[in-house]
């Protein structure tokens, strides 16, 4: 390991030049669960199980396939076993996390592969296998989107497993027979590790890769467990038994902080614990300005395991479904009807009694999926993505919707369609919804017919012509996170210039104002799905520009509520008003701080945190 002496922070694993404490260290990672943790590390070690191609005696292929199929057997069934453990301990939204692995074992084009590769090459089951599984997890590492490489951890997470079985090797430190607190360091911690945590030992955990979406995250998360992602080398930094703070909502890990730091490191814990406390006593309280404003908090969703988060955080329902995870969730095929369809049901039956937004198919992007794209695209980001897409490949939208409308006779269910630039784009996915509802009325399956329609507002065309769309739809969704780059002409994915990512740019703020103005004019529901909803600053001048749905990342609820509950509309609508008479992004942040401090009382104030 190296030496720590005198090191100063590390940034995204890499040291910078500021100096720090004797032996004290900072690594800055990506927080993924958030809370404060304080203790001694446990350093996992990987398997470390060695992959060699052997060749074997002629003749003796089938023998080797044969070894695979009883490994593969064996994993499924230690699978099957720990998803209904899981199950009764957590409930099932932990126990699905093992039903993609269960699905990629039962997958019949891996075995097929590798029992051909074996056969072909006279090859080992172990190199054979490692090789076929090595195809799949290239296709999640090369897509832009770091929530659909999260993905290709069960993959991973499928092979560790079989591997182990085939070789005798033994997996890792079992986390479940723990007996003293520990803070768990990791280069990454499979989703059977994570559901297998001990809940009451684990105080935290510093993984070096992984991100907000992987399902360590999410089970972290629904534990209420700290934890810190995208670390990169902190399990070969760390060594067990160190001393470790850790932010899970900063992202921020300190090894071996000095006495005094660690006192301030537990004040701020208890200080966060008991305004945690505070914040779910909000719960089940409506956001309500002080004059009586009825403001809608939704959750945005990408897996079925956040609807755990969702509800602990007095989400009314989910205002953005991301429906292209499980399109990654059946990599690599395809997802059918009957998949959609289960899918959607058991989303819409556990947001009862609120409903769901489903938004159709938006790959493309930054996520890159070469089951469906054919090849990559030199400008992907204006690229075939969104509704273009699934215009293109007909099939796959069709099957969607049926998969939608029969999943709302279930429960409260609206759909959406994504990036739509104009009307005769709209016209056209409406003729397709139109022409799969007549169809599932005429074969008679059960259905609702009724499905409210409406499309996200992200580009800036679109934006200027809601009046025209209005009449084709039933609601709109501001999508600022992609209205914002496309207005600005930002790659938010682009360092170089990230700095001018402006939420509160007066541009964006007339083209809110608009997009509110005319869909009212037309008596239509608008809301806002994008980051900018969860920046509890941000939220009050979106409020103030008339903004009564708001929909974010379900931990982000709390706080906005209590900024909501402690406003008053009226002042909001000021704000606003003064705001887009500004010049530049910077005028209207350091006012509507100065506005907000002057609205809110002095106890929330300290919720506001940073727009995004």
């Amino acid at each position: 390991m190296p030496d720590r002496a005198g090191r100063g922070p590390v940034r995204g694993g890499t040291l910078t030049d500021a100096a720090g404490p004797e032996g004290r260290v900072e690594l800055q990672g990506i927080g993924v669960s958030a809370g404060i943790a304080i203790g001694r590390a446990l350093v996992l070690e990987g398997p470390n199980v060695a992959i060699f191609r052997l060749d074997l005696p002629h003749g003796e292929a089938d023998r080797e396939v044969a070894r695979l199929q009883r490994a593969v057997r064996r994993a499924w069934r230690q699978l099957r076993h720990l998803r209904d453990r899981v199950r009764s301990e957590a409930g099932e939204a932990y126990a699905r996390v093992f039903e993609a692995q269960i699905l990629i074992l039962k997958d019949r084009s891996l075995h097929q592969e590798t029992a051909a590769l074996i056969r072909r090459e006279d090859v080992n089951a172990e190199w054979a296998f490692h090789t076929v599984v090595g195809r799949y997890t290239q296709v999640f590492s090369q897509l832009g989107d770091q929530a659909l490489k999260d993905r290709g951890t069960d993959i991973e997470d499928v092979e560790a497993r079989v591997q182990a079985i085939l070789t005798g090797s033994k997996r890792r430190h079992d986390l479940s027979e723990l007996t003293e607190d520990v803070i768990v360091v990791s280069s990454s911690l499979s989703p059977s590790d994570a559901a297998g945590l001990n809940r009451e030992h684990v105080i935290g955990l510093a993984i070096d890769g992984g991100g907000p979406t992987s399902h360590t995250a999410i089970i972290a998360s629904a534990l209420g467990i700290p934890a810190v992602a995208g670390l990169r080398d902190a399990s070969t930094r760390v060594r067990t038994g160190d001393i470790l703070a850790l932010d899970g909502a900063s992202g921020l890990l300190v090894l071996s902080p000095p006495d005094q730091e660690t006192a301030a490191w537990r004040e701020r814990r208890t200080r966060q614990a008991q305004r945690e406390l505070d914040l779910m006593m909000l719960r089940d309280q409506p956001a309500v300005t002080r004059e009586g404003l009825r403001v809608r908090l939704q959750a945005n969703v990408e897996l079925l395991e956040e609807m755990l988060a969702a509800r602990r955080f007095g989400a009314e329902g989910v205002g953005l479904y991301r429906s292209e995870f499980l399109y990654l969730q059946e990599a690599p095929g395809l997802p059918g009807e009957e998949a959609h369809y289960r899918a959607y049901r058991e989303l819409a039956e556990r947001a009862l009694p609120h409903d769901v937004v489903i938004r159709t198919l938006d790959l493309g992007g930054e996520k890159y999926f070469s089951t469906i794209l054919e090849r990559r695209e030199t400008n992907p980001v204006l690229g075939l993505r969104g509704i273009r897409l699934c215009l293109k490949r007909e099939d796959l939208f069709r099957s969607q919707l049926r998969g939608i409308l029969r999943a709302a006779a279930h429960g409260k269910v609206r759909v959406m369609f994504p990036m739509v630039s104009g009307l005769h784009e709209l016209r056209r996915a409406r003729a397709v919804f139109d022409d799969v509802r007549r169809e599932l009325l005429a074969e008679r399956v059960p259905c609702d017919p009724e499905v409210p329609l409406g499309i996200m507002i992200e580009v800036p065309a679109a934006a200027l012509i809601v009046d025209r769309l209005a009449p084709e739809v039933d609601f709109f969704s501001i999508g600022t996170n992609d209205l914002i780059q496309y207005a600005l002409a930002i790659d938010r994915g682009n360092e170089s210039v990230s700095y001018l990512y402006q939420p509160l740019h007066p541009a964006i703020l007339g083209l809110i104002r608009g997009v509110v103005e005319a869909a009212a004019r037309a008596g239509r529901r608008v809301s806002v799905c994008g980051e900018m909803a969860a920046s509890p600053v941000s939220a009050v001048v979106l409020i103030g520009l008339g903004i009564t749905e708001l929909s974010m990342n379900p931990a982000a609820i709390p706080t906005v509520k209590q900024v909501i509950r402690a406003l008053s509309a009226a002042d909001a609508r000021v704000l606003a008003e003064e705001a887009l008479r500004l010049d530049s992004a910077e005028e209207v942040e350091a006012l509507a701080r100065i506005r907000v401090a002057e609205l809110v009382p002095r106890e929330p104030q300290a919720a506001l945190g940073v727009c995004p």
